[in-house]
């Protein structure tokens, strides 16, 4: 059984299981197999992914459970889940919703008693010169927004807290 962790791209989740990871990385993408391959790029900024026999130049960087690639001139920023972590979400999720990383809010979604469902998004923040969606880790209501538009934050700030269904 491969290892598995839920992505979110762009408000869509995703399920990735690991097969191997040598001589080639062998991950199923929502039931699809792919073989990719890694080659580092001569200035050590790039890496070069191919996927099914493709070509792409990609740069990225981890900051706690997201992964924030540039690729193809767009930016993209991929939260992921592992098993334990996500079996805890789907069991009641956290009441807070934690910054990833430092930054600045862009727009707030959502105000105190608002219902929201598991996916929906929060509000938007900007980190690192990427616009990133801050998304609700289960049902229930919003109970304090601790942030507004223009604020900035450090990593770990508390940005919403969600109270269960009413």
């Amino acid at each position: 059984m491969p290892q598995a962790f839920r992505f979110t791209l762009a408000d869509d989740a995703h399920t990735v299981g690991i097969h191997a990871r040598r001589p080639a990385l062998v991950v199923d993408v929502d039931g699809v197999t792919h073989v990719v391959r890694e080659t580092r790029e001569n200035d050590g900024d790039a890496v070069l992914l191919e996927v099914a026999g493709r070509s792409y130049r990609v740069w990225r960087t981890r900051e706690g459970n997201r992964v924030h690639l540039h690729l193809g001139g767009r930016s993209f920023s991929v939260g992921y889940e592992d098993a334990i972590t996500q079996a805890r979400l789907e069991a009641g999720g956290d009441a807070e919703v934690r910054a990833d990383m430092p930054g600045v809010v862009v727009a707030v979604h959502r105000a105190a008693g608002d219902p929201v469902s598991a996916g929906d998004t929060l509000l938007v923040i900007e980190s690192m010169k990427m616009q990133i969606n801050v998304v609700a880790p289960r049902d229930g209501v919003v109970e304090t927004v601790h942030v507004e538009a223009t604020q900035t934050f450090d990593k770990g700030a508390v940005l919403i807290a969600l109270a269960e269904d009413a």
